[in-house]
């Protein structure tokens, strides 16, 4: 039996320092707004609630930003086990929900029609403790929930002794900190079934609602040694016919105010109710958008930042409805995604900038969906491309994770071969999705993840073997979570430690990998405007990934920061380099030519010929650009070249009018060496030259060019400030319609 669960994250997350530059001629980093903190939630069992919570993460295991906050998630560590079934022979015990609490500890469930069992991570720790074991909450509708005020409840309904016909409703308190649940809290006298939730004031005031043969009652508790008040009948009065309750949801905002949604079965009417802080009464909500349509299931959330969002179906489409903190009126209802559903639906997740991000399993469509509603104009972004593309895809998951990142964690295959999957979502890009289970042919439960204190995903699956009948019996609930990154290797865009090639033809960007022979071109294509310059470059955001430099037709310099494996798309969020950089004719991402370890940026000034370095400022932006050098206006073409001398400093090349190539070595403070003659007569048939790149797997910086007849050359460096003589590479590709970079 599944059970229903509630969750809340709070991450600090680094505020981006971004760079407000105007003319090439200055520019200076401006910080972005301070103090803000971001907010998340994450999928757990059945349901989840999203609300928020101010917990710092700090630095423990892993590497810190320069500005403090953690890195994205690392790559996935190897699986273990979380808690092997206590009885192998029985294909029940398994995995019920797992959840974060707001000091960043994480607690599962696991357990049987029979009893159930809590189980701890603490905060700041790898270790699982003890199981906590609660014999009686085994029944109907247990739910593990994570309120805003940083406790976590256990909720469940107990047969009662003296009445075998009858329930007990309990409630269990972790406090934070604490390494077990309190002693069991009785709230009412309740039916075997039904509807149950539980929901908490950022204050600590508990409500708790359920229903009893259609009348849904609600019983409130204002502080931890206050006792739970009598239970009080909200419809006293169903309407004929539709005394059975189809389906019921709570939610606490902010500012304490209550909001309680259900549907009636028979009638399909739907009822919102909502209680003010110090209230005695429930109200009728005014103007609820949500249609009394079959089928709504209508699920609400409370906003870290106040108010309320609702969502619910409309023939195969999923709504979206919000009232922000202090209005009377709801939002227009519109669609979040075509053929999505709220019975397939992760909570949303709020991401740092204040967009929305939602995700689910199949619903009414055949396949996995996504989107996400822009803080910034109301609307919702459905995006085509899916986190899997396999047809059998199931109990999808979402948390948000450090780096302003969503993990999301999906099962997929066919019965006796399915898998535990998991992919990384940031700024409109997914990561590779990567396989979390064994490789060998077996049945998975539904996996759960949540983020710890750290921000870092951690996710739980049950696995079955076969055994000789050919039945499935529980193996255990296996565990995964990522590990801190080491500094991204230059130009790695595929996240295989190698570096990678920028090619740009009809299609898209694409990323092109593998050796100097191969080279072939990764699925994924991202468009930008015809005239659009788009480099590889460093990380900017220090989460262990390199990001991408773009500058628009008309000036406007950006630079997008993507998750390790992934490319970003024009709606990506990103840091403004400057609104308009069209006063520089070339721009050369050269990595690092000041010493400090970060990449930088190098620009040429139309007008004077002059090279300057932006300099990487350690914190999400760009200093002021510094004088690199002058005279560079007799170059037709720069190349970043890596550090073709191996001195340990990023070196530039340069080809001037009478083709020869020249390299000018850096000092590693942001200037440049005189130059030094590499080749005569060389490039007049060159379109595009990349350097800085090690395809050759020598650990040698090399040279790629493109002539205009489609073909891919490769000139070795050899270490000492030179280059072998070229040969063909790529050759099962057509280079003729593609630009590289």
């Amino acid at each position: 039996m599944t059970a229903q669960s509630r969750a809340v994250l709070g991450i600090a997350l680094t505020p981006v320092l971004a760079l407000a530059a105007a003319a090439p001629a200055a520019a200076h980093a401006a910080p972005a707004a301070t103090g803000t903190t971001a907010t998340g939630t994450t999928a757990t069992g059945t349901r989840a609630t999203a609300t928020t919570a101010t917990t710092t993460a700090t630095a423990i295991g892993t590497t810190a930003t320069a500005a403090g906050g953690t890195r994205a998630p690392g790559p996935w560590g190897t699986r273990s086990l979380h808690s092997p079934n206590p009885d192998p022979a029985s294909a029940s015990g398994g995995l019920n929900a797992l959840v974060s609490a707001g000091n960043g500890a994480v607690v599962s469930l696991t357990g049987d029609g029979i009893s159930r069992s809590t189980r701890i991570r603490p905060a700041g720790s790898t270790r699982w403790l003890a199981p906590q074991t609660w014999p009686d909450a085994g029944g109907y509708n247990t739910e593990l929930v994570s309120l805003s005020d940083g406790t976590m409840r256990l909720v469940w309904r107990a047969q009662r002794a003296d009445d075998h016909n009858n329930y007990w409703l309990k409630v269990a308190t972790l406090t934070p900190g604490a390494t077990a649940f309190s002693e069991p809290e009785y709230v009412a006298a309740v039916p075997q079934k039904g509807y149950q939730h539980l929901a908490a004031a950022p204050d600590g005031r508990l409500v708790a609602v359920w229903s009893v043969s259609g009348v849904v009652k609600a019983a409130e508790k204002s502080g931890p040694q206050a006792a739970w008040t009598a239970p009080a009948d909200l419809d006293e009065q169903p309407p004929s016919g539709s005394r059975d309750i189809s389906d019921m949801d709570l939610a606490v905002a902010h500012d304490g105010t209550a909001l309680l949604v259900w549907q009636w079965q028979a009638s399909k009417a739907v009822v919102a109710l909502e209680k003010a802080p110090g209230a005695t009464t429930w109200t009728p909500v005014q103007g609820f958008p949500v249609p009394g349509v079959d089928l709504a299931r209508p699920r609400v959330f409370a906003g870290p930042q106040g108010g309320f969002d609702v969502f619910y179906d409309n023939i195969a489409h999923l709504m979206h409805t919000r009232r922000d903190a202090g209005a009377t009126q709801w939002s227009t209802p519109r669609s979040a995604a075509d053929y999505g559903s709220t019975s397939a639906m992760t909570a949303p997740v709020y991401l740092p900038n204040g967009d929305l991000f939602v995700a689910g399993g199949p619903g009414y469509s055949t396949g996995p969906w996504y989107a996400v509603r822009s803080a910034a104009t109301g609307f919702w972004q459905p995006y085509t491309q899916p986190f899997s593309t396999h047809k059998k895809v199931r109990a999808v998951g979402a948390a948000a994770t450090s780096g302003g990142t969503v993990t999301v964690t999906w099962r997929e295959g066919y019965s006796y071969e399915e898998y535990t999957m998991a992919a990384v979502f940031k700024g409109g890009t997914w990561s590779a999705p990567r396989r979390l289970s064994a490789t060998s042919a077996q049945f998975t439960g539904a996996p759960e993840v949540a983020s710890d204190a750290l921000g870092r995903p951690v996710v739980l699956w049950d696995e079955y073997k076969r055994t000789e009948t050919n039945s499935t019996v529980l193996d255990g609930v296996y565990q995964a979570t990522t590990t801190s990154r080491a500094l991204p290797q230059g130009r790695d865009y595929t996240d295989d430690g190698k570096a990678d090639l920028f090619g740009r033809d009809s299609t898209g960007l694409k990323v092109y990998a593998g050796d100097a022979t191969k080279l072939s071109a990764g699925q994924r294509a991202t468009s930008w405007p015809t005239g659009t310059l788009v480099l590889p470059y460093g990380d900017l955001d220090g989460d262990g990934c390199n990001d991408v430099f773009v500058r628009y037709p008309k000036g406007e310099a950006r630079v997008y920061p993507t998750i390790c494996g992934g490319l970003p798309d024009q709606q990506s969020s990103h840091v403004t380099v400057s609104s308009d950089w069209s006063g520089y004719d070339t721009v050369v991402s050269p990595g690092d030519v000041t010493g400090d370890g970060r990449a930088d940026l190098l620009t040429r000034s139309a007008s004077t010929g002059k090279l300057y370095v932006y300099a990487n400022n350690g914190a999400g932006g760009f200093k002021a650009r510094t004088l690199a050098g002058s005279g560079f206006d007799r170059y037709k073409k720069l190349i970043a070249a890596g550090d073709l001398d191996g001195d340990g400093k990023n070196d530039l090349l340069a080809l001037d009018a009478s083709n020869e190539l020249w390299r000018f070595s850096g000092t590693g403070t942001g200037t440049f060496r005189p130059r030094s003659l590499v080749f005569k007569d060389w490039g007049t048939s060159y379109k595009d030259v990349v350097g800085g790149l090690d395809l050759s797997g020598n650990g040698r910086t090399d040279l790629i060019s493109l002539d205009k007849d489609g073909h891919a050359w490769l000139n070795r460096g050899n270490g000492h400030g030179s280059l072998g003589s070229r040969t063909q590479v790529g050759k099962s590709t057509n280079w003729s319609g593609i630009r590289i970079s």
